[in-house]
């Protein structure tokens, strides 16, 4: 093969490579005669509203720890926690309040979770059982109370019992397995807070305006109606899953409402839904969301908890209230 055959070709690439390396510098040149581009997250002209920068979209967490202030200067008194009335709740979840309660010099026992439909605190002698205590909490209650322990409960307020009672409204609850079936839950004490003056209503809330709600439509933002010791120190406290109360009777007083814009679930009705109400020794509130770890430490959520138990403690309960064996499906006022 002659020279030229072997170095024409050669040529044709050495050229070929040299105009491309030339024009990588121009574009580099002229490139660096102008600004450099911005960082990641600088703003540049066109970019979305300042909300979307990096630095404004990351979810900032709510606080899950803290401590629930009591005073610990009163008398110490006993705590009865209901768990007989196939309770929706778990010990774990109501560990603030016991530890707030031990803290302060009170006793909080729950009682045996005992099979059968009677009811009864886990005891024949029902009204004995409440004797011994000077509040009673109960948490979600999904079986029905008895006529007799309606009686004994009501008597123990009469006598300076403290009774709280947390309620949430009807919700679907899926059974495990593999034929599992949906099931409604609903609230089973509607008897018993019927002998204060009150019930729970039929629907849960939301409320879709700015403010309020806490970063969910359901977790409603609800506020003080009045003052009361029950509200003392709160602005606003947050609910996940707040039903409303209903007054029936004279003696009942709403102690907070649901902000303005909140809505039923099902009926989309508007209004500023009682949450809270008190009837003299009994309290119920419409939600136990406010109890969790997670949601104990939003808003005033664990002030309005420290309220509701120094509500439970400061009673002054005779000590022969309420009288009588109370036994499930009896009277309650047996002597």
């Amino acid at each position: 093969m002659k020279a030229s055959e072997i170095l024409k070709p050669l040529g044709v690439f050495v050229v070929v490579i040299a105009v491309v390396l030339a024009g990588t510098a121009l574009l580099g040149v002229l490139g660096g005669s102008g600004s450099a581009g911005p960082a990641d997250g600088e703003e540049i002209e066109g970019q979305s509203p300042g909300q979307f920068a990096p630095e404004n979209v990351l979810a900032t967490s709510a606080p899950e720890d803290g401590e629930i202030s009591l005073d610990s200067g009163g008398e110490s008194k006993r705590v009865l926690v209901d768990s007989d009335h196939s309770n929706r709740y778990s010990q774990s979840d109501l560990a603030p309040l016991v530890e707030a309660l031990a803290r302060a010099g009170h006793e909080v026992d729950f009682t045996p979770s005992a099979a059968g439909d009677d009811g009864g605190f886990g005891e024949s002698s029902y009204n004995a059982t409440l004797r011994q205590y000077d509040a009673v909490l109960i948490v979600q209650p999904t079986a029905s109370f008895s006529d007799a322990e309606i009686a004994g409960l009501s008597a123990y307020a009469d006598g300076g019992g403290r009774i709280a009672v947390l309620a949430e409204p009807p919700q679907l609850s899926v059974g495990s397995g593999l034929s599992a079936q949906i099931s409604e839950v609903r609230f089973g004490a509607q008897d018993l807070v019927g002998e204060f003056g009150l019930r729970m209503g039929t629907e849960g809330l939301y409320n879709i305006e700015d403010g309020g709600n806490d970063n969910n439509y359901e977790s409603i933002i609800a506020s003080p109606d009045g003052s009361s010791a029950l509200t003392e120190g709160v602005s606003n406290v947050t609910f996940d899953s707040a039903g409303y109360v209903v007054s029936t009777g004279d003696g009942a007083q709403v102690r907070m409402r649901a902000l303005s814009g909140t809505r039923t679930l099902e009926r989309r009705q508007a209004g500023q839904y009682p949450v809270a109400a008190q009837n003299d020794n009994m309290v119920l509130v419409a939600d136990t969301s406010f109890l969790k770890s997670s949601e104990l430490y939003d808003l005033d959520n664990e002030q309005f908890a420290g309220n509701l138990l120094e509500f439970l403690v400061s009673g002054d309960k005779d000590d022969d209230v309420p009288q009588g064996s109370g036994t499930p499906g009896g009277s309650g006022q047996s002597p």
